[in-house]
């Protein structure tokens, strides 16, 4: 019997190991980033949870869509929140409600965002973004895209139901995707800028795909019949596809435009992405070419946004759908900076509890006239907080 030398004993181990790492079908890599994941959403949970309990949120058009959705369940009519109407969330809204007031609406919005931002990682993943969970964390704790994640409010709905769709469009599930987009497009009429430049790039890309073919047609068509509601409340006509708009000067409405932008981010972030502006131009010209098909996607929804939010330049929430694809261009151009996308993540939190204003409106996001500043005022998360602790007791007028 031959006893069994060092070489052999070493070899059978490695031998082991190899098998080990061929069928534990979690590798410790992946389970890493598993784990980093479910860091990162649970963290992001914890911070959302307590602004449940703070009533519907800041924006009038929350109570809007409560009042539209408790409508459509009690007195089962259909009446617009606001044009051009968004009539699957306000009846979700209606629906959630009725079982447990603004916290359940508000919950069920913590649970959209955290969708969202799964599906965010999923695709930063999927195209290889570096620095994914850095820039899920940004998103996450960026002021206008919390507040609006622990509100009664559709903006959030839209862009997850977005991610979703894309998710899912990876994976190879295109009705179920088609389902997600066209959804998108039913709560949020603007979602056709997401949709759009999506739908175009991929049949661009692969045009004897007749599934893909299918598939955009079923998200015209589900976005479309999502739309027939608002057609009927409006007297069988198309005169709910209208939208607001102030009474504002030339310079009124491009100084709007130029403040929402800044203020988006916040000023001291505004003042970095300006001054490492030739950074991101060369690096995002010069990257490998496996990002040339998000960078290309990711830069016609910014454009497109900016073009819609220059017609309409209302709320900061309107510019909400070019965070994702925003960040995810900073991470591509920013990939060998860490440093860099660190501290833009750091300027973007202290947005949330100190503002450098340098011009207060005389009525929030409908301003005429402003006075010029600079003022240190609370963050946006703080303003928004107190807004909401002030009218929290508004929301009895719906029971």
């Amino acid at each position: 019997m031959r006893i069994p030398t060092t070489t052999d004993i070493i070899g059978a181990s490695q031998s082991r190991e190899l098998q080990w790492r061929r069928y534990w079908p979690f590798p410790l890599v992946l389970r890493r980033q598993v784990n980093l994941k479910w860091l990162v959403l649970g963290s992001v949970a914890c911070l959302y949870l307590p602004f449940i309990f703070t009533g519907p949120g800041s924006d009038p058009d929350s109570l809007r869509e409560l009042h539209s959705g408790t409508t459509l369940l009690w007195q089962h009519r259909y009446v617009l929140s606001r044009p051009p109407g968004y009539f699957p969330y306000e009846a979700l809204c209606g629906f959630l409600y009725a079982f447990g007031g603004t916290i359940a609406t508000n919950l069920a919005t913590v649970a959209m965002s955290l969708l969202l931002l799964d599906s965010f990682l999923h695709i930063c993943g999927h195209f290889e973004v570096p620095h994914r969970y850095l820039l899920g964390t940004t998103m996450a704790i960026q002021p206008v895209y919390w507040t609006c994640s622990t509100s009664t409010i559709d903006f959030i709905w839209a862009l997850g139901c977005f991610m979703v769709g894309y998710r899912l469009w990876l994976k190879h599930r295109y009705f179920s995707a088609a389902a997600m987009l066209g959804l998108a497009v039913g709560i949020r009429l603007s979602s056709v800028f997401l949709a759009g430049p999506f739908l175009v790039w991929e049949l661009i890309a692969r045009p004897r795909e007749a599934k893909l073919w299918m598939t955009a047609t079923l998200t015209t068509a589900i976005g479309a019949m999502l739309y027939i509601p608002e057609f009927v409340a409006s007297g069988h006509s198309l005169g709910f596809l209208t939208y607001y708009i102030g009474a504002w000067t030339v310079t009124g409405h491009v100084g709007r435009f130029i403040y929402k932008n800044v203020y988006l981010w916040g000023l001291p972030a505004t003042f970095f992405f300006l001054a490492i502006a030739p950074i991101l131009i060369r690096e995002l010209t010069r990257c490998d070419r496996k990002f040339s098909r998000i960078i290309i996607l990711s830069a016609s929804i910014v454009i497109l946004f900016e073009i819609l939010f220059l017609k309409i330049p209302v709320q900061r929430g309107y510019l909400l759908p070019i965070l994702p694809f925003a960040l995810i261009l900073l991470g591509i151009a920013l990939r060998a900076r860490p440093r860099m996308l660190l501290a833009m993540t750091m300027l973007i939190v202290s947005y949330n509890f100190v503002n450098l204003n340098v011009a207060r409106p005389d009525v929030p996001d409908h301003a005429t006239r402003a006075i010029i500043g600079p003022f240190i005022e609370p963050g946006y998360l703080f303003e928004d907080l107190s807004a909401r602790l002030t009218g929290c007791h508004n929301t009895n007028v719906l029971r």
